[in-house]
């Protein structure tokens, strides 16, 4: 078979598009099947070069990768034309998946690993300290590499002088408990040389599942005319005491509910966290304004009831990055981990646990949970108060962008 192709002329005859039947270096272009545009691409009046290839690698907790989104807005302020490829777990794909700064999201296995390794990149940014992704850091191709990567001995270790400071926090207790003063998004972005300006991280509404969610909670009762607080009753099993255990997160809904009776009042939690919203339904003598959506769902359908949600009352945890990146307002409880890495945007409170020994980053709590007990459930109920008086205020959100997740 011959392939005669047509080349479209400018008005003084020149030929338009790529000269190249296949033009790999477009943004469209995709290799095992049509482009957007279907067409070959010799002459095609939609190429669309890409002038700065990057690749950032994102592997670690849900949160995480939330809260790093925040980097991309000055890195396609500082590169015109880029195209952007997110390396992650898979639930971390689902989770970021149709966000409209980045071109493609990749799971990490060793099938993408041996791809993403034959590509070619500008820049490749990573941000995790673990083998698997400093290793796979190091095995791309690439002109410049920030963050962190392996070095000759299998170990992590900074790439670039500018994350010497942020790598250095996690090897010394002192430093990041007592010294450090800044927030996780100033921290990522210099050490990545970026200008930190207060840039938020967000995440896409999926249209789909917010309709289908909010039928779903009308159908348990919900009105989305009445202010609603989502109360996130876990935070993970990594560290202890994150968020109260569920006698006192009833109590606060109780006395929450006694000020305000036009609350509507959302139980969130994963599959983990099944037993803990049981527990708090029976303490609440099955009021009608506690609704329980369930716990098995999926990355997207989790965003969309928090984006039904005026604030959120939390641990230090996914669900607080998912309403940081929705624009909600928040009440956010600190006791093991460190609440000055915590950036809030204006739009929370934080309750933090003023105790000799915390933060702790420890996994088993040895002070019969006095972080647990510093704050009070007044304390509380009056930080949730002020959030659910803001829930007329409004920013403009992000706007939704097709899901395309390679592999």
């Amino acid at each position: 078979m011959t392939l005669e192709l047509i080349t479209p002329l400018t008005a003084n005859g020149a030929p338009t598009g790529p000269p190249d039947l296949f033009a790999d270096d477009c943004g469209h272009y995709r290799g095992d099947k049509p482009c957007i545009h279907n067409r070959l691409c010799a002459g095609c009046d939609h190429y669309a070069p890409v002038a700065h290839r990057l690749c950032i690698i994102k592997l670690g907790a849900l949160g995480d990768v939330i809260r790093t989104l925040c980097i991309l807005p000055e890195l396609h302020r500082r590169h015109p034309g880029i195209q952007v490829t997110w390396v992650s777990q898979p639930n971390g794909c689902r989770m970021i998946a149709g966000h409209p700064l980045i071109d493609r999201v990749v799971p990490f296995n060793a099938s993408s690993a041996l791809a993403l390794a034959h590509e070619q990149f500008d820049t490749v940014i990573c941000l995790d300290k673990e083998p698997e992704p400093c290793a796979l850091a190091m095995s791309l191709h690439a002109g410049r590499k920030l963050g962190f990567g392996l070095g000759a001995h299998g170990k992590p270790l900074p790439l670039n002088p500018e994350a010497h400071d942020f790598f250095a926090l996690g090897l010394s207790d002192d430093l990041k408990f007592c010294r450090n003063e800044k927030s996780y998004p100033q921290l990522v972005h210099e050490a990545l040389g970026l200008d930190w300006r207060g840039q938020r991280y967000e995440l896409p509404r999926n249209t789909a599942t917010r309709d289908r969610t909010r039928r779903a909670l009308g159908a348990l009762g919900w009105r989305p005319d009445r202010p609603t607080l989502g109360v996130n009753v876990g935070a993970g099993k990594t560290f202890a005491n994150k968020m109260w255990p569920a006698a006192k997160t009833a109590d606060l809904i109780r006395t929450l509910l006694d000020r305000e009776p036009d609350t509507q009042v959302l139980l969130l939690g994963g599959p983990d966290e099944r037993d803990a919203v049981n527990d708090i339904q029976q303490r609440l003598a099955a009021d009608k304004r506690v609704i329980d959506p369930g716990t098995d769902h999926d990355e997207p359908s989790f965003v969309a009831l928090i984006d039904a949600c005026d604030a959120l009352f939390s641990g230090d945890t996914m669900a607080m990055h998912v309403a940081v990146a929705l624009n909600k307002n928040v009440a956010v409880l600190f006791g093991p981990t460190c609440e000055q890495e915590i950036e809030l945007y204006g739009r929370g409170e934080k309750l933090i646990a003023r105790v000799e020994c915390g933060p702790c980053y420890k996994r088993v709590c040895d002070k019969a949970d006095a972080c647990i007990e510093d704050v009070t459930v007044a304390e509380a109920a009056d930080a949730v108060a002020r959030a659910l008086t803001r829930r007329d205020e409004r920013t403009i959100p992000l706007p939704v962008a097709p899901a395309r997740i390679a592999g």
